[in-house]
């Protein structure tokens, strides 16, 4: 099969390699389009660990073409959005209902072959049936709304209350549109003015290209969602937000910062970390399914598996949203 092989830090080749056969409880999935995503960078970055020599990739919807020892044949011939990570299932963390943190979970397309590939072997619980009306796609958008919607469920903004969200990349995005369709006056912060006007069409009714345009803004905003990954997003984050207010941070910084810890206490701010996902993929695929999020605004472009060197390398272009890959 065609594949985008990861041979070491910032060298993606596409190469022709064995097509997986489904193990027990596994099932083969023909890839139909699969999402670039701020982990796919980082790994190509050589900064998430895991071996060479690997597929990239997590996010993406196929068909299931095959199936494995143990694995129900209705699925067959289904639809499928891949979740990509896989908990032990077994570990004290996991039987407590958080497998997103379990120490030993698999990732996709980090530690074993992902979706940037025409064929990927995945276990059968981690797959989801999609319904008739959400195109493949659109529907590689399941796997970041599930993101978006754990870290949204922490602190669920009241209708009319102030928020604020700290980087417009997808995720960030999509906190924006969750936030809008919550009722609550949302505001966004982000160095991209592209990024911001998806924002506004997403219900963002004010946006920031940088702090210094927040005067008059500050210790105001009641809910805040960091989705941007910054190293000093967090320090800036508690100067803006409200008496009692509530900050949910998805971003993962490469490096900590110094803090107003004081603040903290004097503002009585709860903050909140958001991993990953635990139960939201069905919730996800549904707001989908109900054309809620407005999908047409995200997919920047739909390329060939030929063309994902050049865009992974360019990952950071202020213009992009999320590119994705049609493999079939």
């Amino acid at each position: 099969m065609k594949a985008a092989l990861l041979t070491s830090p910032e060298r993606l080749e596409i190469s022709d390699i064995p097509a997986p056969l489904p193990q027990t409880g596994e099932v083969l999935i023909k890839v139909a389009v699969a999402g670039l995503c701020g982990s796919d960078y980082s790994k190509y970055l050589g900064q998430l660990g895991g071996p060479y020599g690997i597929v990239p990739g997590h996010e993406a919807t196929g068909t299931v073409v095959e199936v494995g020892p143990g694995v129900p044949g209705d699925l067959l011939g289904r639809r499928v959005a891949i979740q990509p990570n896989f908990p032990c299932g077994t570990c004290e963390i996991c039987r407590s209902g958080r497998g997103n943190v379990c120490p030993q979970k698999v990732r996709l397309g980090i530690d074993v072959n992902g979706v940037f590939a025409q064929y990927v072997s995945v276990p059968y619980r981690y797959v989801w049936p999609l319904p008739h009306e959400l195109s493949d796609a659109c529907g590689v958008l399941v796997e970041p709304l599930s993101v978006a919607l754990h870290g949204f469920n922490k602190s669920l903004p009241l209708p009319g209350q102030k928020v604020l969200v700290y980087g417009a990349g997808v995720i960030g995005l999509l906190f924006v549109r969750l936030a809008a369709l919550s009722g609550a006056c949302v505001s966004a912060l982000d160095p991209s003015g592209h990024r911001l006007a998806v924002a506004g069409e997403l219900g963002a009714s004010k946006t920031y290209n940088a702090l210094s345009e927040t005067d008059g803004e500050m210790n105001s905003f009641q809910v805040i969602y960091e989705a941007s990954g910054v190293s000093f997003a967090l320090a800036q984050i508690i100067s803006l937000a409200a008496p009692g207010g509530k900050i949910v941070l998805t971003g993962l910084p490469k490096e900590d910062c110094t803090i107003a810890a004081g603040m903290l206490v004097r503002k009585e701010l709860s903050i909140q970390g958001s991993m990953i996902y635990t139960d939201e993929f069905r919730p996800a695929i549904n707001l989908l399914a109900e054309g809620l999020i407005k999908t047409e605004l995200f997919i920047s472009s739909l390329i060939p598996l030929e063309k994902l060197p050049g865009a992974i390398a360019d990952f950071r272009s202020p213009s992009r949203i999320k590119d994705a890959v049609k493999l079939s």
